[in-house]
């Protein structure tokens, strides 16, 4: 076993990918201004599933569940693509000029 790999832990359970955890989607994050409370807790909410899913992804390649990982990174992706886009709102006050990548 690699050292890098945590073995299961009765506390902290390897889960799947559950397909059917709420995504944050760009329609339903709120266009504001920059610094506005509901794009701030958008963010946050973008956030915490960015991590989630990246962990989902990580516990499926270790696995080898190569169905789940390409699931949980496709989520991933769609995750990034919607605090991306949140931070350009925030960086951009509410201008819709994104950000240099």
């Amino acid at each position: 076993m690699s050292s890098r790999h945590r073995p299961n832990r009765p506390d902290r359970p390897d889960r799947p990918f559950d397909e059917n955890l709420p995504e944050l989607t760009a329609a339903e994050a709120s266009p504001a201004s920059a610094g506005d409370a509901r794009t701030m807790h958008d963010l946050h909410l973008a956030s915490q599933n960015v991590l989630r899913l990246a962990t989902q992804t990580y516990n499926a390649a270790a696995r080898g569940d190569e169905r789940a990982a390409h699931a949980a990174r496709a989520s991933l992706e769609k995750q990034l693509g919607v605090a991306t886009h949140l931070i350009d709102e925030i960086l951009s006050a509410g201008d819709d000029q994104p950000t240099m990548h």
